[in-house]
């Protein structure tokens, strides 16, 4: 989500594709929050495992902003070259409405195969996006908001074809979103509705007289509201949405096809006790193709003693097939791989349950973990056709039943007043009931780590990434580990204006993946070298 509109998922949608993280620049960001567990019963039907919520700056009572810039290289590696900038700018137009602008462009060179040249481990990319939003007070309760959000993008890639024709490929992508919504606050009844517009087209172009892709237009329609009440110990939410999607490619039966999805949804939350707080929630989705289908949740949180809080409950979550997913016309080719629509993909339905801790142990020390386990119908996924060379061709499909369980765990150590260290690893144990392997591209352990040191405007990071062993349909993918360490500077001049610093090395082994297994799906950037400063003003 931004600012709580959803995003379109093109990865669901368009071929396998990471097209839908691009619609908002870094320097245009305030926070994201992550809010883990299955969220359908107030998020909809694609939140089964949980949210996450890119907040993005609002413009304040004086103008103010801030100017990025960033580069990269490879250093011992042939990893893409790379440069960027951002503004964000923002202010008041008058006593009663506010302006923010943000723009962005990025240049980022494809990294070749080192096994074959004429292929790219890594595709380039050059962005270049354009937002605009304005705030304007009706009155001291309420407030009207518009924006637009308009990016296009180049993705660029090197292959060879079936007729082993070397070729590049290059894929041009155009984003918007338009919104405008109301908001209005009266005390202990609070309410918003607005109405929004994603579109994304996909046009591919290749070179050396090889046959493109189809062209794709993604067209997504929203309406939503809700309404808060504060009623003695209750806060109640209750609101709907409406969403029609609409999918253009000749892949499909007709060469279009649409579906309508609505949406109605009730939340409390409530004190059983002074420590003790428990949420109830219901949502009814109805999708036009698959019928209507019921998310419950339940869910309490203990605080046990001012350090010690304990947080579980149980939801049941639902996911409708995309439209290119049960269209058995379709033909997805986006990057290395093809994907083939079905028309017997069923929708996904799942039942989670969660138990968890934040413990502040010390004031040096805090631990955190949530057990959780999830039994899953009819799991969306795909099954490997077969492997041409690097092309590897899917198709969607369901499990029957799978089971997703595991741990989460986490720490934060203050080792000095300048020194602290944290960590976050994840323990993951699938299965697919009917047949007892393992799900695919699933790894069983993940770790992330980070040593960091800060003292008179410096501070210097050395961190970890640690993917563990996987199964990808038949083949054993070996874990791996990402080093990464950098060092900044900060310079602050008044209340408003600093200057960052920071330079880096990324993935400090230099591993490539193909080198471990030739398995692997996928690709990390090799060793590189980056800079990037920002001034805030």
């Amino acid at each position: 989500l931004i600012d709580g509109r959803r995003i379109s998922a093109s990865d669901d949608v368009i071929g396998h594709s990471d097209y839908q993280y691009g619609w908002l620049p870094i320097s245009a960001i305030e926070r994201i929050e992550v809010i883990r567990g299955p969220m359908s019963a107030l998020y909809g039907s694609e939140a089964l495992g949980g949210v996450l919520n890119v907040i993005s700056k609002k413009a304040k009572n004086r103008w103010g902003g801030s100017i990025g810039v960033s580069g990269g290289t490879g250093v011992g590696s042939d990893a893409g070259s790379e440069v960027g900038t951002s503004v964000y700018v923002a202010g008041p137009l008058g006593e009663r409405a506010r302006l923010s602008v943000n723009a962005e462009y990025a240049h980022r060179n494809p990294t070749p195969n080192a096994d074959d040249r004429r292929y790219s481990e890594v595709e380039g990319r050059r962005p270049r996006n354009l937002g605009l939003e304005a705030e304007f007070d009706l009155t001291a309760q309420q407030r009207l908001q518009a924006g637009v959000s308009d990016g296009q993008e180049r993705r660029l890639y090197d292959d060879v074809s079936t007729t082993r024709r070397a070729y590049t490929n290059r894929y041009d992508l155009d984003r918007r979103q338009t919104h405008v919504g109301w908001t209005g606050d009266f005390g202990d009844t609070k309410a918003q509705l607005r109405a929004y517009r994603s579109e994304m087209s996909v046009l591919n172009s290749r070179s050396n007289g090889v046959a493109p892709t189809r062209p794709q237009d993604m067209t997504d329609d929203v309406v939503d509201g809700h309404v808060t009440l504060r009623r003695g110990g209750h806060q109640i939410a209750f609101g709907g949405e409406w969403r029609s999607e609409e999918l253009v490619n000749a892949g499909l039966a007709g060469g279009r096809d649409d579906v309508t999805h609505k949406a109605l949804f009730v939340q409390d939350e409530f004190s059983l006790t002074a420590s003790l707080m428990a949420t109830l929630g219901l949502r009814a989705d109805h999708h036009g193709l698959f019928g209507t289908e019921l998310s419950p949740r339940a869910y309490l949180v203990w605080e046990a003693s001012p350090q010690l809080v304990v947080k579980g409950g149980w939801g049941h979550a639902f996911k409708a097939p995309t439209l290119k997913q049960i269209s058995p016309n379709y033909v997805g080719a986006e990057g290395p791989h093809s994907f083939l629509g079905n028309a017997n993909v069923k929708p996904e339905t799942s039942n989670s349950f969660e138990l968890g801790a934040d413990w502040q142990a010390s004031a040096a020390l805090s631990l955190r973990a949530t057990a959780f386990h999830t039994e899953v119908k009819d799991l969306i996924t795909y099954r490997l056709l077969q492997q041409i060379g690097p092309r590897r061709v899917y198709q969607y499909d369901n499990v029957d039943a799978a089971r997703i369980q595991g741990l989460e765990a986490g720490f934060t150590l203050a080792l000095t007043r300048q020194l602290s260290w944290g960590g976050d690893a994840t323990l993951l144990r699938t299965r697919d009931k009917a047949s007892g392997q393992r799900l695919n591209d699933r790894p069983g352990t993940s770790l992330a780590s980070h040593l960091a040191w800060r003292a008179a405007g410096w501070d210097a990071r050395a961190g970890l990434q640690y993917t563990g062993s996987q199964h990808s349909y038949g083949n054993r993918l070996p874990a791996y580990t990402l080093w990464n360490v950098s060092a900044g500077r900060a310079w602050k001049f008044n209340a408003t204006q600093s200057l960052n610093l920071r330079a880096g090395l990324e993935n400090l082994g230099n591993v490539r993946l193909a080198e471990k297994s030739p398995n692997f799906g996928y690709a990390e950037q090799g060793r590189r070298v980056f800079v990037s400063a920002r001034l805030d003003f």
